[in-house]
């Protein structure tokens, strides 16, 4: 009975340090990158194990380093962060290769062992960039663009200004165009674009464009709402609601319209990469009733309830009125956008759109090409429109901007078509 009992806490106690010192499984080594990659600061590898490390070692080759080796044993805790500085390699300024292996061995009595290793691309200099050509000077609300040069193929490139990134085209090789903003809501001394590029290891250069702007003063109106102009408002937008016509007023007016302006920002980035208009956009027939970056106080009983900025122009002729396409285009969308009512967006290339906005009827499809001229619409009141009238916009890269500049033939051919790549 004794020997039983003997072998019985025997097997117990190796059951047990089996569970507690023997594991089957291999460590993990986490690269954070994958191979082939580019990167610009030293290399944190993470290394864990079930039970613990017992010993970690790398080989860093590459630049002025020959199979450097270094290890480390007694680690302490399950996991490992291993930091190589391949910027120590470096031999000049230039990129270099880096082969880093890695040798694990965890602490299991039965240990186990892991072999790893990865190929890497160290560059932390930034790309050569320099502005070639561009417009001269632009106002708020207006727009420009810039031709550039970078001296590496780019991982990203364009102009950034705060948290708005203008894209760019490529027109030869490591040159690239790009259209911005210099948008109606930012004031002079804000504006400060930057053409930028960055390249696969994360390194960024920033130029100015070479351009200059200044301040534009836009109209503001004061609109008294009465009780009857918020019924109808209610009643066609939004009759189902159980809100107060005010309150619908005002989700209308507010959110309604924030999110019909991501919508559309979201269809002027479906574009082709070369200049489909030409020269000045036409203008459609009508009197102006509405202005660009008209700023619109709502007031309701004395008291202000909503605050927004006009971003077209509003024409208005006669009920009815046949809608030109303002220039060469392709159709990009048809259809319905909340305040807007029955929209069409033309696109004309490089990031640039017409809107056309309250149809009361669509005469084209998406996907067609339209000549500058040709009839694509009809005038009306649908959306948020009380009157037959055209809401037109021009937008860069979703950015609207005054269309009045684009009306204007030589401002299109000083500012705009003379800096472009001929064909």
């Amino acid at each position: 009975m004794k020997k039983i009992l003997v072998l019985f806490l025997l097997i117990l106690c190796l059951s047990v340090a089996f569970y507690f010192y023997v594991d089957t499984n291999d460590p993990e080594i986490s690269w954070g990158v994958g191979d082939n990659e580019s990167i610009n600061a030293p290399l944190k590898i993470k290394i864990a194990d079930d039970l613990g490390l017992k010993e970690v070692c790398y080989t860093l080759s590459g630049g002025s380093c020959v199979d450097k080796k270094q290890c480390f044993v007694d680690i302490p805790d399950r996991s490992f962060d291993l930091v190589i500085e391949p910027e120590k390699c470096a031999q000049n300024a230039e990129p270099f290769k880096i082969e880093v292996a890695v040798d694990v061995v965890d602490s299991s009595l039965i240990a186990n062992k892991v072999h790893d290793k990865i190929e890497l691309t160290f560059d932390d200099q930034a790309p050569n960039l320099a502005t070639l050509d561009g417009t001269r000077s632009l106002k708020r609300g207006g727009a420009g663009v810039v031709l550039y040069e970078v001296g590496e193929h780019p991982a990203e490139t364009g102009i950034v200004l705060d948290d708005l990134i203008f894209r760019a085209f490529a027109f030869d090789q490591n040159k690239y165009l790009s259209f911005y903003v210099h948008p109606f809501y930012v004031d002079s001394d804000d504006f400060k674009p930057r053409v930028f590029a960055r390249d696969k290891a994360g390194n960024t250069r920033k130029i100015r464009p070479g351009s200059r702007t200044a301040s534009y003063t836009y109209p503001s109106v004061v609109i008294e709402l009465t009780d009857d102009f918020l019924n109808v408002v209610q009643e066609k937008m939004m009759e189902d609601s159980s809100k107060t016509p005010l309150e619908a007023f005002v989700q209308i007016n507010d959110i309604v319209r924030k999110e019909n302006y991501r919508v559309i920002e979201a269809q002027c980035q479906n574009t082709v990469t070369q200049k489909l208009w030409e020269g000045a956009f036409l203008r459609n027939l009508g009197t102006t009733k509405a202005n660009f970056a008209e700023y619109r106080t709502y007031m309701y009983r004395s008291a202000v309830v909503s605050r927004q900025v006009h971003t077209g122009i509003d024409i208005a002729g006669i009920n009815n009125t046949e809608i030109l396409a303002a220039n060469h285009g392709k159709v990009v969308f048809t259809g319905e956008i909340g305040i807007y009512g029955n929209v069409v967006i033309l696109d004309h290339g490089y990031g640039i759109h017409s809107l056309y906005g309250h149809l009361n009827q669509i005469d084209v499809q998406e996907g067609d090409m339209v000549k500058k001229g040709a009839p694509i619409a009809v005038s009306g009141e649908t959306g948020l429109a009380f009157g037959d009238h055209l809401h037109f916009e021009i937008r860069i890269n979703g950015i609207p901007v005054n269309p009045i500049e684009w009306f204007d033939d030589v401002w299109v051919k000083t500012n705009i078509d003379r800096f472009l790549p001929k064909d």
